[in-house]
């Protein structure tokens, strides 16, 4: 049985507004033009999917993008902007590179994140792959990426989830507790030394400083204008099983990032196995979610050029590099798998045709996973929007009605404190 409270969120780089041949030119990513015409796209994107029942559009975290790919060195930024554009479609980030971010700072970033868009906020954590982007941010962190093709990456992998553990944590903490004192491996906040003893802290903020008016405790401001408990948090894109277990314990929904079904099913079942271990009662396939790419089109030969355009040329041009086609191979194949458009989509990460050829491919993706969330790559930049656009508006009208499904859009929970009076009121 389907579920009767079914997401989709769009994930949106962006990139920048140019043709494939214009990025070759060399750096898109610099041109003030390309990056207008990319937001205009995006822009456009997000409006319309909030309009047709949406729960929410998320941005990645990279940096140095000069050659334009992923123009998303600041999610929270972006989510600022797209809460200013929209009214009810929550606002996401897939994800924060997390263990080469101050977490305190990141902290506060969302819970204004989350006032600005009235509580909207929705917190994306990942542990990052890109070594130009981790190595250089996090370099005073002694950050490392997660690459798999990393000759050291058994212990760079361990040293980043010994940081992304530590700074989730933090961020929390200080999400939820008015004051705090951390002290682990990598932070003690505050740090010991820091005299403040003024009268205001003393009368205003009573227990951040001792008898003696030596800093003890902080806390943030503003805290979340969400319950902070309530506050849903994504771990994207993941087959990691540590991650996976991690994410079930937390009550974190992961973003399974393979399209091959046994893999995607091993994923599932060891979430449900560690969230039950973890005392929650959830059934086989709910709490995950799963990434594609959907492009609908009058012709399946239409859907393909818009594809080939998009996500079919970032992926074979970009993401080949890092390891990414690994997600598509199957058990037991061996060998180099062909970095072509076509291998996106014959191994169903790429759902691209007719209504009734998406109709029949998504039904299988549905029956197979029994998830209640999909994330869909919205290649907006250098895929036509136009086409875009068209895509979106058939899926949400001709082929989600042909399966039984109506889109769900998540209420957020508010503090019981806030009186209601937004600052747009």
């Amino acid at each position: 049985m389907r579920s009767s409270k079914f997401r989709l969120g769009a994930f949106l780089l962006p990139s920048a507004g140019a043709s494939p041949a214009q990025y070759e030119e060399g750096f898109a990513g610099q041109n003030p033009n390309y990056y207008q015409d990319g937001l205009r796209d995006t822009s456009r994107v997000l409006r319309q999917v909030e309009d047709l029942g949406f729960d929410f559009a998320a941005f990645s975290e990279h940096h140095f993008h000069v050659e334009g790919l992923e123009l998303s060195n600041n999610p929270v930024m972006l989510g600022s902007w797209a809460a200013m554009q929209t009214r009810r479609l929550r606002i996401g980030q897939m994800g924060n590179v997390l263990p080469a971010r101050n977490p305190l700072l990141l902290a506060e970033d969302l819970a204004m994140l989350d006032h600005f868009s009235e509580g909207r906020m929705i917190a994306g954590f990942a542990r990052g792959y890109q070594s130009r982007h981790v190595a250089t941010i996090g370099q005073k962190l002694n950050a490392y990426s997660t690459q798999p093709t990393d000759p050291e990456f058994v212990e760079h992998d361990r040293q980043n989830r010994e940081l992304f553990n530590e700074h989730y944590e933090i961020i929390r903490r200080a999400w939820s507790e008015p004051l705090f004192r951390h002290e682990g491996k990598h932070w003690q906040l505050p740090p010991d030394g820091i005299v403040w003893d003024h009268p205001a802290t003393q009368t205003m903020a009573p227990g951040m400083v001792d008898a003696n008016g030596n800093l003890r405790q902080i806390g943030i401001a503003p805290l979340t204008l969400q319950k902070p408990e309530t506050v849903e948090t994504f771990t994207p894109f993941t087959t990691s099983p540590a991650t996976i277990e991690w994410a079930a314990r937390e009550n974190v929904t992961p973003v399974i990032f393979t399209p091959i079904v046994e893999n995607a099913k091993a994923c599932i079942d060891l979430y449900y196995k560690a969230a039950h271990e973890a005392g929650r009662d959830i059934e086989w396939g709910e709490s995950v979610g799963h990434f594609r790419e959907i492009v609908v089109a009058d012709t399946d030969a239409e859907a393909f050029a818009i594809m080939e355009r998009g996500l079919g040329f970032i992926w074979t041009r970009w993401h080949d590099w890092f390891g990414l086609n690994e997600a598509l191979r199957r058990p037991g194949e061996v060998g180099v798998i062909r970095n072509h458009p076509s291998t996106i989509r014959e191994r169903g990460y790429s759902i691209c045709g007719t209504v009734d050829n998406v109709t029949r491919q998504l039904e299988k993706v549905l029956d197979d996973f029994k998830t209640d969330t999909l994330v869909l790559w919205i290649a907006a930049g250098p895929a036509p929007i136009d086409g875009l656009l068209k895509s979106n508006e058939l899926l949400v009208e001709k082929v989600l009605p042909k399966l039984g499904i109506e889109l769900h859009q998540v209420t957020p929970q508010l503090r019981d404190e806030f009186n209601g009076r937004g600052w747009r009121d």
